[in-house]
């Protein structure tokens, strides 16, 4: 008898810290490696006896915090998402469509006689040659996905009742009361356009609560993209087509100037051409000498004769005066003073024949550049080949109902295993 009395002694003596411990669920209690043995024996040898009542559990009778956790994060979130999408989400039809942007020319327009007369192998290269745009595919995707296409479809279509149907789960639709910014988030959730970077071909896919709304919706996309190409492509060739008219333009005003300064010239200074007058007064002063070294033979002979006192010899003297007077007056024209002078009227005249010749080959060059770029501009442009128009949908790919809710559980499970050793490593620390 004295045996038990000195058990429940001994009881009361252990340490507050370990009933403590007993609040916490058995699950999560960790207990250092050095402390489990010597704990364990405690328990066993200091068992505390009842008076025939079963002992009270460690949890107070509630169930365990992991089970609780996991109900609450794990099977009420796994069947509330298995119920929406069974039962209240509704079905979305997807209207899918492929096209790309290409850019079309014509080859072999300018070759030579000899390639036109080739047979059917000149036949082939004067076919369209295309290839494909995949910058203007960018610029494509880019604009399905931004607010300019709203604007241009909200003009012919309306695009927001087609998700904003009472009928759709309240989930799902878009409410009328939220911004425009708001609805643009919305669009690209549904309205869905990439590229292939291979093939440049570009995948649209509409997304809606009806098989004809989605239809509706996708051919309009595709005419305002095809309106934006065309668009692209009148204003590049127009903007090449502008700068080279104004290089034409530029060329040709400054060979006009120079033309204006070459007439300029010429009334002042009373000269057509000074390159002409120049050759036409070197020629006249060449007869002038040859005469007059005709006449100075002639009057050496007669001064050799002693014939100065007759009257030829008279003549002969008088006529070679003149011929002096006429030599030196061309060659006063021609080399005579700077501002007066032929030869300084002939420098400036080539100056300005050489800036009139280099303006007038310059307005030729840009001239016809600017021929074969418009010409080569009315032959290329740029259009939307659509080689898959969308087609009504049958069935609703929309949600998903099976897979979804499967992916949710998989999600919820990763979450509560985190959360779980989370708390797991804070208690080791606390112990």
């Amino acid at each position: 008898m004295p045996k038990p009395v000195i058990e429940d002694a001994i009881v009361q003596e252990r340490p507050q810290v370990k009933q403590g411990r007993h609040i916490l669920p058995s699950l999560f209690r960790r207990r250092m490696p050095s402390q489990r043995k010597s704990a364990d024996l405690e328990e066993i040898e200091y068992m505390p006896v009842h008076d025939g009542q079963e002992p009270e559990s460690q949890s107070g009778g509630k169930p365990p915090l992991r089970l609780v956790g996991f109900i609450f994060l794990v099977i009420l979130p796994f069947l509330a998402s298995t119920v929406y999408y069974a039962f209240i989400a509704s079905d979305q039809y997807v209207a899918e469509a492929r096209f790309a942007v290409r850019a079309v020319s014509g080859a072999g327009d300018s070759g030579s006689s000899s390639s036109d007369s080739s047979g059917s192998a000149g036949g082939a290269a004067s076919a369209l040659n295309m290839r494909s745009a995949s910058q203007d595919a960018y610029v494509v995707t880019s604009f399905i996905h931004s607010t300019e296409i709203l604007k241009r479809i909200g003009t012919k279509l309306d695009y927001r009742s087609m998700f904003t149907k009472q009928d759709a789960d309240f989930l799902t639709r878009f409410r009328s009361s939220q911004s425009d910014e708001e609805f643009l988030k919305y669009w690209n959730d549904h309205v869905t356009a990439y590229i292939d970077v291979t093939s440049g071909i570009i995948t649209l896919k509409v997304r809606t609560f009806a098989p004809d709304d989605s239809v509706k919706l996708a051919d309009a996309i595709i005419d305002e993209s095809e309106k934006l190409i065309n668009e692209l492509s009148v204003r590049a060739r127009n903007d090449i087509v502008r700068s080279m008219k104004a290089e034409v333009e530029k060329s040709g005003k400054t060979y006009g100037d120079t033309l204006i300064a070459l007439n300029q010239f010429q009334n002042a200074s009373g000269l057509l051409s000074p390159q002409m007058q120049a050759k036409s007064s070197g020629t006249l002063l060449t007869g002038l000498l040859a005469k007059k070294m005709e006449f100075e033979t002639r009057l050496f002979v007669m001064r050799q004769s002693n014939a100065q006192s007759s009257p030829t010899y008279q003549q002969l003297n008088l006529t070679k005066d003149s011929l002096d007077a006429q030599i030196d007056k061309m060659k006063s024209e021609l080399t005579g003073p700077e501002n007066a002078s032929l030869a300084k009227a002939l420098v400036e005249y080539s100056r300005l024949e050489t800036d009139r010749m280099i303006a007038e080959k310059l307005y030729e060059s840009s001239q016809k550049n600017y021929d074969a770029v418009l010409a080569e501009a009315l032959r290329k442009t740029l259009y939307l080949a659509v080689f898959v128009k969308p087609v009504r949908p049958e069935e609703s790919i929309f949600p998903r109902r099976v897979s979804t809710p499967l992916i949710i559980l998989l999600a919820l499970i990763v979450t509560w295993a985190t959360l779980s050793l989370i708390w797991a490593s804070v208690e080791d620390h606390r112990i």
